[in-house]
């Protein structure tokens, strides 16, 4: 007993039971930032912000995919350690560590002005008069913040912008 099978339809699929990978296509702005050996934390939609697991940047594509008119660029993850929660086909999220410092300034990035191809910060002085201040800006952050290198102090009080300027 038989079947027909026709011509490029799968008939099975054969997956490893061990070393997932998460493929995500990164965009033409952020792909600069991204190296091989890069370190990531990974959540999966089937279990929340509270289950984080660990992955590494194992291959980037050199050839861009265009998705929805963007250029991006395939890469492949690696899970750092096996865990039978990991299953085929699960929706991962994840945050890619490009570069990391400690102890710095930063401010929310929405603070800093761009005049003339100046960077400069509002500050709020002691008797509620403002100044602007020339700053010079290091990292960004995923989490809305941006490194201040020169121009504001521990301490200084920052006004962000509002909607209304």
């Amino acid at each position: 007993m038989g079947e027909a099978v026709s011509i490029n339809v799968p008939v099975a699929k054969v997956i490893s039971a061990s070393g997932f990978e998460v493929e995500v296509n990164i965009p033409e702005a952020d792909i600069a930032k991204v190296k091989l050996g890069d370190k990531s934390k990974v959540t999966l939609d089937a279990y929340g912000d509270d289950a984080l697991f660990e992955a590494e940047v194992v291959s980037i594509d050199p050839a861009e995919t265009i998705i929805e008119g963007v250029a991006t660029y395939k890469t492949t993850l690696q899970f750092s350690e096996k865990d039978d929660r990991i299953k085929s086909g699960m929706t991962a999220n994840l945050d890619i560590l490009t570069a990391e410092r400690h102890s710095v300034i930063a401010i929310p990035q929405r603070a800093v002005i761009t005049k003339d191809g100046q960077k400069t910060v509002r500050l709020l002085g002691d008797n509620n008069e403002v100044t602007e201040v020339n700053v010079q800006t290091g990292l960004r952050g995923s989490d809305g913040k941006i490194e201040i290198l020169s121009g504001v102090n521990e301490g200084d009080k920052v006004i962000t912008l509002t909607k209304e300027g």
